[in-house]
């Protein structure tokens, strides 16, 4: 397992259609300052498809940008969803 850097983005509990523009909008925040996502999934209990949409999406603005995409500590619940979306392959670290 990875050491989670102190930079880490925490994820909240709760990722619903509600909160996709605002994790849209930090997501593309440090993307534009040039800082990796790391991504702290620890807390995450329920995601829905707009929030797996905006990681997947994440992910794809990181590689074009050239800098790093990694959840560290994904909950369960984080985990299952992705994989139920089908989405491991598109939410892969980049380094």
């Amino acid at each position: 397992m990875s050491v989670q850097p102190p930079s880490s983005h925490l994820l909240p509990a709760t990722l619903d259609t509600t909160a996709a523009g605002p994790l849209r909008d930090a997501l593309l925040a440090r993307i534009g300052r040039g800082e990796p996502l790391h991504l702290d999934g620890s807390e995450v209990v329920r995601i829905g498809q707009a929030c797996l949409q905006v990681l997947a999406s994440a992910r794809a603005s990181a590689v074009a940008a050239g800098i790093g995409f990694r959840f560290y500590r994904p909950s369960e619940a984080l985990t299952r969803m992705i994989l139920l979306a089908r989405l491991d392959a598109a939410l892969d670290p980049v380094v």
